[in-house]
């Protein structure tokens, strides 16, 4: 009898993901890169959206690494499975592969750890760094310094720290009340030698900004890096209390703090649209103060979550994003 013959995809973890990018403009299957080419703006380029680059990069193993792809790459746009032959007992009915729905868009935060959080006190410590070999004033990644944790504190060769700084209290930009404080996450380090009681050497391993003498240290934290896009179930409004630099912020991955966290049920993934604050006007015409409306600013995506406040990365914005401009949750993605 005829053997009855069924497609079988054999597909790693990451081309179940791949194979679901849209259908490329054009219908081009694969792109030759050229110079100032970025995966980000080719998945914007052939697909409208650059937060689609981890999947392109899923799909095409030979990328060791994202930030470096060179003119002349060849970069498959498409998914294309392998499909091997396998005879089928002819008592066996054929069944067929149920496609599994598309996974959630997800969003990637390149510089994640380093975004820092509002803090309603002042975040809890272990140590400080004190010193460094040789003595420098700012200390960066592969520096050695001296902590001032040790075999008393039950430090051991292997562990780590995050290394942070308690900045200034943050009030709200309308009512005036304390919001707490703002931790710049500065980097980690790791404990190379446990040398007193209270003293060990150890490395910088990484650094988002200059170290210096007196950083604070404590266990080291997880810090998201990748987040799922998610709908609010309520939506909201909110205010910017404050921005990671204290300066006026534009551009994509700029970082900043709202006044709604979990108590106003928003979860990391939840998507933000950003407008200037409505303000006041005279209309000479009618002798009287009239209200003009705040204007779309950009969008924003939470990245974490505290109690009464959220870090928030700017996916796009078209003109600066400052403290005192109002945020609404949005319902759809």
């Amino acid at each position: 009898m005829r053997a009855i013959i069924l497609l079988v995809l054999l597909l790693t973890a990451g081309a179940a993901s791949a194979q679901f990018l849209p259908e490329p403009k054009g219908g081009q299957t694969v792109y030759v890169v050229r110079p100032g080419d970025t995966l980000w703006n080719i998945t914007e380029r052939f697909f409208d959206n650059p937060l689609l680059w981890p999947r392109l990069w899923e799909l095409n193993a030979f990328i060791d690494n994202p930030r470096l792809i060179y003119p002349g790459d060849v970069i498959a746009l498409k998914w294309r499975p392998n499909v091997p032959v396998v005879k089928i007992e002819p008592q066996m009915k054929e069944r067929g592969i149920v496609t599994p729905p598309p996974p959630p868009p997800v969003y990637f935060y390149s510089r994640g750890g380093s975004e820092g959080f509002i803090s309603p006190d002042q975040w809890e410590h272990m140590g400080s760094v004190i010193s460094s070999e040789p003595p420098k004033i700012l200390l960066g990644e592969g520096d050695e310094v001296y902590v001032n944790v040790g075999a008393g504190d039950d430090v051991v060769k292997g562990d780590e720290f995050t290394v942070f700084r308690t900045g200034k209290e943050v009030y709200h930009p309308l009512s005036g009340k304390k919001v707490g404080y703002k931790v710049a996450i500065l980097g980690e380090l790791e404990i190379d030698d446990v040398v007193a009681k209270h003293m060990s050497s150890a490395k910088i391993t990484r650094s988002f900004r200059e170290i210096t003498r007196g950083a604070r240290i404590r266990p080291v934290e997880t810090f998201v890096k990748e987040v799922v896009m998610r709908k609010s179930e309520e939506g909201g409004l909110g205010v910017v209390v404050e921005t990671l630099n204290n300066t006026e912020l534009q551009g994509g991955e700029d970082i900043f703090y709202i006044d709604m966290g979990k108590d106003r049920n928003i979860v990391p993934g939840n998507l933000l649209s950003v407008y200037t604050s409505p303000r006041k006007a005279y209309d000479p015409d009618r002798n009287k103060m009239v209200t003009v409306p705040g204007a779309y600013i950009g969008s924003a995506i939470a990245l974490s979550v505290n109690e009464h406040t959220a870090t928030c990365v700017v996916m796009k914005s078209s003109r600066q994003i400052e403290k005192g401009d109002l945020v609404s949750i949005e319902v759809d993605i």
